[in-house]
C-alpha cells in the first residue's frame, strides 16, 4: 500500500492482505476505486514526485533474470515510460525534490542505495551508508530522507536523494532508533527505539516529550500513523509475556498521553485522512474507536 497525501489517493497492490487483482487507486474523499491506467496489475508504488509528474513503480513479484533474482522497477512521467531496469534487487525508491533523481535500494550484500539519474539513466555507485527507507520518512522541508543508523545509538542518518551526500542527527533515545516520522509541517521527529520509547523531539534533536511503552507492549518498526488534523498519533505494538495491553495506542502528539488503545483485526497501513486509517484488508477504520466504519470492495475496478 503506499499513500499519496497531497492528492489525497491510496494506491492497494497485491501485496496487501487483501490481495486485488491488479493495482487499485483508491480516492478517500469520493469512495470512487479505479485501476490506474499507467500501472501494469502486478505493480505496487514505491514513490510519487513532489510535482505529482513522475511515479516509481515495482513488480510485487521477484524476477530471475540469469539465475539472480531482480527487481522489475519502472519510473513513469505523466503516465509515459521514463526509464525501467530489472538490473537491482530492490525494495523502496525515493525522488528527490527535483524528480531528476531517485534513491533506490539494492540489496547487495548490504543496505547500501544507489542513485538514478533519469535523465541519463546512470547508476551510482552505492552510497556511504547502510539505508532502509522503509523505516525512515522524507523531510518535508528540505526533502532529504532521514533513516535510522544502524551502526549506533541514538543516530538518525539524513541523505540526499540526488547527491548521495549522508549527514546525522543525534536523538536523546539511549538506544538505537527503529523507526522515524515527521509531523506534516515538518517541524517535529517523531522516533520509536529498540527500549521501546517513543520520542517526540525537534528537527536539532531536542526533546519535547518521551515516554516508555513497555508497559502496552514491544514497539516494533511498525509505521506511525496519524489523524489529519496531525493531533494525534497511532503507535502498533504487539504483545509481550509481561503485558496484555498491546494494540495500536493512540497518543496526543502535543503531550504523549495515551488516550486510548484500538485493536483492529487487520494491521493498519495509510493516515491523513480524517479521523479514519485504512487498513491492508481494505477496511476504513474509526482512528479513535478502531471500529470498522466500511469496507472496500477492491477487485470491481479489475
Amino acid at each position: 500500500m503506499y499513500i499519496d497525501v497531497p492528492r489525497r489517493l491510496v494506491f492497494f497492490d497485491k501485496d496487501d492482505t487483501v490481495r486485488p487483482p491488479c493495482l487499485v487507486q483508491y480516492h478517500p474523499d469520493t469512495g470512487t476505486l479505479s485501476r490506474p491506467t499507467f500501472a501494469q496489475p502486478d505493480d505496487s508504488v514505491w514513490d510519487i514526485a513532489r510535482d505529482q509528474r513522475r511515479i516509481a513503480l515495482s513488480g510485487v513479484k521477484w524476477l530471475v533474470v540469469r539465475g539472480a533474482s531482480r527487481s522489475r522497477l519502472n519510473l513513469v512521467h505523466d503516465g509515459a515510460p521514463l526509464h525501467a531496469t530489472q538490473n537491482l534487487l530492490s525494495y523502496w525508491a525515493r525522488f528527490d525534490p527535483s524528480a531528476r533523481y531517485a534513491l533506490v535500494s539494492v540489496a547487495n550484500g548490504k543496505k547500501r542505495p544507489v542513485i538514478i539519474d533519469l535523465d541519463s539513466g546512470e547508476h551510482s555507485d552505492p552510497v556511504e551508508r547502510d539505508v532502509d527507507a522503509r523505516f525512515g520518512s522524507i523531510d518535508p522541508l528540505q526533502g532529504r530522507l532521514w533513516a535510522p543508523d544502524e551502526r549506533a545509538r541514538n543516530g538518525v542518518l539524513t541523505v540526499d536523494c540526488a547527491s548521495g551526500e549522508v549527514g546525522r542527527v543525534s536523538v536523546p533515545l539511549e538506544a538505537k532508533v527503529r523507526s522515524l516520522r515527521f509531523s506534516r509541517d515538518g517541524q517535529y521527529l517523531f522516533v520509536t527505539g529498540e527500549n521501546n520509547r517513543l520520542l517526540c523531539c525537534d528537527r536539532e534533536g531536542a526533546t519535547v516529550w518521551t515516554k516508555d511503552v513497555s508497559a502496552y507492549g514491544h514497539v516494533g518498526s511498525g509505521r506511525i500513523l496519524f489523524n489529519e488534523s496531525g493531533s494525534h498519533l497511532c503507535l502498533p505494538t504487539s504483545p509481550t509475556d509481561s503485558s496484555t495491553l498491546a494494540g495500536n495506542l493512540i497518543i496526543a502528539t502535543a503531550t504523549g498521553h495515551t488516550e486510548t488503545t484500538i485493536m483492529p483485526k487487520a494491521r493498519l497501513a495509510a493516515d491523513w485522512f480524517g479521523d479514519h486509517v485504512l487498513s491492508h484488508r481494505g477496511e476504513v477504520v474509526d482512528f479513535f474507536t478502531g471500529a470498522i466504519v466500511a469496507k472496500l470492495d477492491l477487485a470491481s475496478p479489475c
